[in-house]
């Protein structure tokens, strides 16, 4: 079988692919390539990849500048699979092999296949609410894949593996410089429980209340997407959907949401969903698996009770 390479602007997305590369290629070997030093790049190789190459950020280019080097490498090394993580630099890097290589590409992709002469990979449709099942014939195929859609492996520090780096070649991008980020105030991919906030919740200053009871349940607020790109309410970290976050929690609490398939595309993989909506006919009632049918002030005060007083 050929080899299967790995891209991630990560480690813990590494982590992630890999244990994809494990399952889907039983026997092949996975390449790594991961955004860092050698540090990441034997992390790597502990946690299933038999190669790894760091791509450290460069000073005056952006990270999407390694995409030539390593079309370049993937024509000469002919990879039957290369999966990606779905970070907006991966997504830039997956479409340009894929043009250079002129190589089927993937978003999301789920219960991925290799065959002889290709894959066969399962996309959503309509936000979610069809699956598309494709197979392609082609050399190399690239798949972006989910935060959560693998469980990565446990690490394994007597493993051990060839670890280089790739040319960074001048491109037609400079950056001129860099200022920190402000701190992202959720990290919902990681999170175990999560509430989301809707447009049922009509005032900025009842986001209180929810976050209440976030605090009592031990869990991270996210949004609809109104809440963070039309209301500015909350920043777009927390905004969950198609074009937003895609979040696997094992409890996902929705408060006055009404469940259109924007955003259950971000949700429908969390284990359990519970929904509070006093539309009983909502999408989100329909969708979830536990619904209360009632005005979300009047029902979250006295979840906020419940669960303290447990």
């Amino acid at each position: 079988m050929r080899d299967i390479w790995i891209i991630a602007e990560n480690l813990p997305w590494a982590g992630t692919l890999a244990a994809g590369a494990a399952s889907i290629g039983k026997g092949a070997k996975i390449v790594a390539f991961v955004n860092g030093d050698e540090a990441e790049a034997k992390a790597v190789i502990a946690q299933g990849a038999a190669e790894a190459f760091y791509l450290p950020l460069p000073a005056a280019a952006p990270w999407e500048g390694y995409a030539p080097a390593l079309a370049e490498k993937a024509k000469a090394d002919k990879p039957a699979l290369i999966l990606l993580s779905t970070s907006r630099r991966c997504r830039d890097v997956a479409a340009q092999l894929a043009a250079v290589l002129d190589a089927p590409c993937f978003s999301e992709g789920k219960n991925i296949v290799l065959t002889e002469s290709g894959a066969s990979v399962e996309t959503m449709l309509y936000g979610g609410l069809a699956v598309k099942s494709s197979s392609v014939s082609a050399e190399t195929v690239l798949v972006t894949v989910g935060a959560k859609d693998f469980e990565p492996l446990p690490a394994d520090a007597s493993r051990s593996g060839p670890v280089g780096t790739l040319p960074l070649a001048a491109g037609p991008v400079a950056v001129v410089g860099r200022k920190p980020r402000a701190a992202q105030t959720v990290d919902l991919a990681a999170a175990v429980k999560v509430v989301g906030v809707g447009r049922g919740v009509a005032e900025e200053g009842d986001l209180a209340i929810v976050r209440d009871l976030a605090e009592a349940l031990g869990a991270e607020v996210g949004c609809s997407r109104p809440i963070a790109e039309f209301f500015k309410w909350m920043p777009e970290e927390c905004y969950i959907g198609i074009s937003g976050q895609q979040i696997k929690p094992q409890l996902y609490v929705a408060v006055g949401i009404s469940g259109q398939a924007q955003h259950y595309f971000g949700i429908r993989d969390a284990k359990t969903i519970v929904s509070i909506n006093k539309d009983k006919e909502s999408l989100m009632n329909q969708n979830a698996d536990y619904f209360i049918a009632a005005d979300w002030k009047a029902v979250v005060p006295e979840l906020i009770k419940a669960v303290r007083g447990a």
